[in-house]
């Protein structure tokens, strides 16, 4: 099964450009270090809202101690970019390093069939863990990354395993559900529901931990609002749209190399 870097335009603002011009060189030789494997695992889908969320990026280790580290120069010249820890002939995990600066800007590690399982990455230069993806049947269910860039997570993305794929990037076009805490208090106060392409959006304007009545506005696929939430989708009324600067996009950036199938 072939690896697929894609790099998504409209990327965090802390992915720097050497990443992108990175990628160009990379993508031939990942192509043929794919994770084979299939698994007829079926992931359950969105989980139920959490009063409260770990807001701690963890990091779980990738290297000698988990197996033979190999090394592989993608772009040919004579640095490792990509090592493979490779334990009684199974690819456990890799680390990339997309910018050439000594850092992994990618972790990804597989399960027992060769299915990607995880997947961190690093959108800045300080080499700490951005962002979490948690796979299930080598399939997408769940996101936790950081927005705002203090180093903790803010937003918390769930998405429906069985939901069709982007043909581009391999993975849902945007998830089910999201919660965000946008304030860094350690409490969620933004709610997102999808019903196709368009979100209903709740906000805690009070901070009681809830979506407050009157707060919900639905937004369009090019995001922008086209109305007040319907009743039944989550807060009756109508809502102004949350800040631009502060809200990710419906589908989070990532720049990815895929081991396995999304």
């Amino acid at each position: 099964m072939g690896t697929m870097i894609d790099v998504r335009s409209n990327c965090l603002r802390c992915c720097g450009a050497a990443a992108l011009l990175a990628v160009g060189a990379l993508a031939g030789a990942l192509a043929g270090l794919g994770c084979g494997g299939s698994s007829s695992t079926t992931a359950p889908g969105a989980r139920a809202p959490q009063a409260a969320h770990v807001e701690r990026l963890s990091h779980e280790p990738c290297g000698e101690a988990q197996g033979q580290v190999e090394s592989v120069d993608a772009d040919g010249d004579g640095k490792p970019d990509i090592q493979r820890v490779v334990d009684h002939g199974h690819e456990r995990c890799r680390t990339v390093d997309l910018d050439h600066d000594g850092k992994p800007d990618l972790y990804e590690y597989f399960d027992s069939n060769g299915e990607v399982r995880r997947r961190e990455f690093c959108y800045d230069l300080t080499g700490t863990v951005n962002a979490v993806e948690s796979y299930e049947g080598g399939r997408l269910v769940h996101r936790e990354y950081d927005v705002s860039g203090q180093h903790k997570i803010d937003t918390w993305d769930w998405f429906d395993p069985n939901a069709p794929l982007d043909p581009k990037t391999g993975r849902p076009v945007h998830p089910i559900r999201r919660e965000r805490d946008t304030k860094g208090t350690g409490q969620v106060d933004q709610w997102w529901t999808w019903n196709g392409d368009q979100v209903t959006i709740s906000f805690d304007r009070i901070g009681d931990g809830r979506p407050d009545p009157a707060t919900a506005v639905v937004l369009g696929p090019d995001g922008n609002p086209i109305g007040p939430a319907q009743p039944g989708s989550g807060a009756p009324g109508a809502g102004s749209a949350p800040d631009a600067g502060v809200a990710p996009a419906p589908y989070a950036p990532v720049v990815a190399a895929d081991g396995g199938r999304s």
